[in-house]
């Protein structure tokens, strides 16, 4: 029990170091840096970003969102229906397709082809860049995958003698049963689309189009005399304050979220793990 507490308070310690210091002012967080509690409370950092034209983070909320929800919507469905195509064990061309996949995981075409193609696709500084070109993760995958293959044969044998086809066997069937890989995979997926700034980076170019990941390392980036902006053409020192309120306000959605979907993650990552 003790063991577990201190391991609660390691873990938990620096989030509240960062959510108490975004309400603290830049003079009291250089005079007393360990504060557990602000001295003076005040909403300054939060006022700034949120008001500021330069950071603008009431749009860039607004643009992750969308890209979340939408990235996550799409390559949810992606991944589902190649992983349960590929967990059939009469498909045809089976190993050619797993091959083609894989290969994707240890070799790219790099950086300079990459970034032509999104050009040529007219993706370029379009929120949908974000997530269409990553449609799907091999990992995750594999992972969901696995789980399908270890769901009883017997319940897909039992509705073929009903009649029923691959896809209403998906539909009324497997996924159903698959609530707890599903939600983990979304989370998967939902985490890596809102904590990605270097997408944006390469391809947002209008200042009201970053995401707020992007948002958040230009404050950063300014706080160490160095600019990330991408047009606006606005320069300002970012004090300490500022950059823990965007941290805060970065994180705190999927620290929402988190504690509804632990009891299936946790469930997910196990099945999906060791079995296949």
């Amino acid at each position: 029990g003790l063991w577990l507490a201190v391991l609660c308070v390691i873990i938990v310690l620096p989030f509240w170091t960062v959510f108490v210091k975004s309400f603290m002012s830049d003079t009291d967080i250089m005079n007393n840096p360990l504060a557990m509690w602000p001295k003076n409370f005040q909403l300054e950092g939060y006022v700034t970003i949120f008001t500021n034209e330069i950071y603008a983070f009431g749009q860039a909320f607004i643009n992750s969102v969308y890209i979340t929800f939408a990235g996550t919507v799409y390559q949810l469905i992606i991944t589902t229906l190649t992983a349960y195509a590929l967990s059939r064990r009469n498909l045809r061309g089976k190993k050619i397709l797993m091959f083609y996949f894989l290969f994707t995981m240890y070799f790219s075409g790099g950086m300079i082809p990459y970034y032509l193609i999104i050009k040529d696709l007219g993706l370029r500084d379009k929120l949908e860049v974000m997530y269409l070109p990553a449609y799907m993760s091999m990992f995750n995958m594999l992972v969901m995958r696995s789980y399908f293959l270890g769901l009883p044969q017997e319940l897909e044998e039992a509705a073929r003698i009903d009649g029923a086809g691959n896809f209403r066997i998906f539909l009324t069937i497997i996924l159903p049963l698959s609530s707890s890989i599903l939600a983990t995979i979304a989370l998967f997926i939902s985490v890596g689309l809102w904590n990605n700034w270097y997408t944006a980076m390469l391809f947002i170019t209008t200042h009201e189009k970053r995401p707020m990941a992007y948002a958040l390392q230009v404050i950063i980036d300014r706080s160490r005399g160095t600019s990330a902006d991408n047009g606006s053409g606005l320069t300002m020192m970012v004090g300490e304050s500022i950059q823990y309120a965007g941290i805060v306000v970065s994180i705190l959605p999927i620290m929402c979220v988190y504690p509804f979907l632990q009891k299936h993650f946790t469930k997910g990552v196990l099945i999906g793990s060791i079995k296949g």
